[in-house]
């Protein structure tokens, strides 16, 4: 499961587009351009320090799981 289900499950996106641009602060085609890998190590990192600074703290320690464990071919 990706980051981005775990965002859609809990009712915090209802898109890719949404979710790209509002939490990743990337463009809103990002991660379709991603071609269905995770998010970028860099986005993830992000995403984790706006977490920890929102309070969002379970989330926070699954995005800095995921980045630990991110496959070599998503860490660009």
């Amino acid at each position: 499961m990706t980051i981005y289900h775990h965002f859609l499950e809990r009712g915090l996106t209802d898109s890719r587009r949404h979710f790209s641009s509002a939490w990743l602060g990337r463009a809103e085609n990002y991660l379709c351009l991603r071609a269905g890998r995770e998010a970028s190590a860099d986005a993830l990192v992000e995403l984790f320090q706006t977490l920890v600074r929102e309070g969002k703290l379970v989330l926070a320690i699954r995005v800095a799981w995921a980045v630990l464990w991110l496959p070599q071919e998503a860490r660009r």
